[in-house]
């Protein structure tokens, strides 16, 4: 997807403008980003399933699992590393 080009405002009634007019673009933009970076979550967490599941070194504790899922505490440990 091409970068977006936004402009410089003069002042926030312009850029208020600017955004209604291209919010459809905007919209766009915003789902391929969010699609990108779920893509590269998703890429991250099967590579630390797979090398703990190898190496057998991650142990996850009732009490870790707790009121969220194990795709919550997976995301907790690769923000920590």
């Amino acid at each position: 997807m091409e970068k977006m080009k936004i402009p410089k405002f003069a002042n926030e009634t312009d850029e208020a403008n600017w955004a209604y007019e291209h919010r459809d673009e905007l919209a766009t933009a915003f789902r391929y980003q969010h699609s990108q970076e779920s893509n590269k979550l998703s890429s991250r967490l099967k590579a630390v399933l797979h090398d703990a599941l190898q190496a057998k070194e991650m142990v996850i504790t009732e009490e870790e699992l707790e009121g969220q899922s194990l795709v919550a505490v997976l995301r907790q440990r690769l923000k920590s590393k």
